[in-house]
C-alpha cells in the first residue's frame, strides 16, 4: 500500500510539472514579438497581404504579424525608417529616393508591372481639358515622394510639354486629390484603380489618355530593415505568408473583394477591376535590377537623386532564395 502511495505521489508531480511546462510553453508563443508589416491603403491596397493576414497564412507559419496601414507605399518606408515598423512596401520612384537614407534592405519585388497594369492608370482631366495639348499651363495634381513624379515627368517629356509649362499642385492622400479636383485646385491627374470611378465621380471629369503614352511601368518591392532580413526564418515565413495569400488572391477575387470593403471600404466591384490590374509576384530576377538602375540613372540624371549608391549593395535575397529559390534568377 506504502509503495502505491508513493508511485500515485510521484505521478501527481510529474503530471504537475508536465502541466507547468505546457504553460511555460504556451506563454513564450504568445509572447512572441509581432512582425510589423507596415502597408498601403491606395495602389490595391497589399490585398496579397491582407489575404494572408485574413487567412491565417502567417499565423500558420508561425509567426504573429501586427499591420499597419499607411496612405501611400512612401509612408511604409518612413515609418521603417523611424522604427515603427520591420518591413515596408514602396513603388520603385519611392524606393530609389529612400533606400539610401537608412538601414533598408529589398527582400523581393511583389508586384511586376506591365503593359496592361500600365494602360489601367488613366490621365484625368477636367471638362475644360479636352486633349492631351491641353494640359500646357494647367494645375497637374501629384503625390509627391511617389512614382507619380516620375511618371508626369516622362509623360510630359513624350507629348512634348515642358515642367515649366505646367503647375505641379502637390497632395498627400487621394481624399486631398479628389477635393482639390472637385474645388479646381487640381485641372489633371495620373490615378488607377478604384480611385478611377472616384475621380470619374466628379462633374466634368473624364479620361484623355493613360500611362502607356509614357512607355514606362511599375513594380513595386518588400523592404526590410537589414537587422529584420538578418533574422532568416521570421523572414522566409514571412515570404512564405504573402505567397500563399497571393494565391488566395488569384483563386478567391470575390472573397478578396469582401476583405478590401471591409478594411478599406472599396467598393467590391472596384476591387475587382484592380485585381485584374494589378500583377502580383513574388521573386526577384535580372531584369527587376535593371528596371531598378534605368530608374536610378534617370533620377540622378535629372537632380532627383542627389547621391549614387550601389543597388545590389541593397539586396538581401537570401530569405526569398530559402523560401522559394526558383523564384530567384538574379544571381
Amino acid at each position: 500500500m506504502k509503495n502505491i502511495n508513493i508511485f500515485l505521489l510521484l505521478l501527481f508531480t510529474i503530471i504537475i510539472i508536465a502541466g507547468c511546462s505546457d504553460e511555460n510553453s504556451a506563454g513564450a508563443t504568445s509572447d512572441q514579438q509581432a512582425v510589423r508589416v507596415g502597408i498601403d491603403t491606395a495602389a490595391g491596397g497589399s490585398l496579397q497581404i491582407r489575404a494572408a493576414e485574413n487567412e491565417g497564412y502567417f499565423e500558420a507559419n508561425g509567426i504573429k504579424t501586427e499591420i499597419s496601414n499607411f496612405a501611400y507605399g512612401i509612408d511604409t518606408i518612413n515609418a521603417l525608417l523611424t522604427k515603427q515598423t520591420d518591413t515596408g512596401i514602396a513603388a520603385d520612384y519611392a524606393l530609389l529616393n529612400s533606400i539610401n537614407r537608412g538601414d533598408i534592405v529589398i527582400l523581393g519585388t511583389i508586384t511586376r508591372g506591365n503593359e496592361e497594369t500600365t494602360k489601367e492608370t488613366e490621365v484625368l482631366a477636367v471638362k475644360d481639358v479636352k486633349t492631351v495639348k491641353d494640359i500646357k499651363g494647367k494645375k497637374i495634381g501629384v503625390a509627391k515622394g511617389t512614382v507619380f513624379e516620375y511618371h508626369w515627368a516622362k509623360y510630359l517629356e513624350v507629348v512634348g510639354i515642358d515642367e515649366d509649362e505646367i503647375e505641379y499642385v502637390p497632395y498627400s492622400t487621394p481624399d486631398e486629390a479628389l477635393i482639390g479636383m472637385k474645388k479646381g485646385s487640381i485641372d489633371v491627374i495620373l490615378t488607377n484603380g478604384a480611385l478611377i470611378e472616384k475621380f470619374k465621380s466628379i462633374e466634368g471629369v473624364h479620361q484623355i489618355d493613360d500611362l502607356t503614352t509614357a512607355g514606362v511601368t511599375t513594380s513595386s518591392y518588400l523592404v526590410s530593415s537589414k537587422s529584420f532580413g538578418k533574422n532568416q526564418q521570421q523572414a522566409v515565413d514571412l515570404l512564405k505568408g504573402i505567397e500563399r495569400g497571393i494565391g488566395f488572391v488569384k483563386e478567391n477575387p470575390d472573397a478578396v473583394a469582401d476583405i478590401a470593403y471591409k478594411e478599406l471600404k472599396v467598393k467590391q466591384e472596384d476591387t475587382l477591376r484592380d485585381l485584374k490590374r494589378i500583377n502580383y509576384v513574388l521573386g526577384f530576377t535580372t531584369e527587376d535590377l535593371a528596371h531598378l538602375e534605368d530608374m536610378q540613372k534617370w533620377l540622378i540624371e535629372n537632380g532627383k537623386l542627389k547621391e549614387s549608391y550601389d543597388l545590389k549593395e541593397k539586396l538581401y535575397l537570401d530569405p526569398l532564395r530559402e523560401a522559394f529559390q526558383e523564384s530567384v534568377t538574379y544571381e
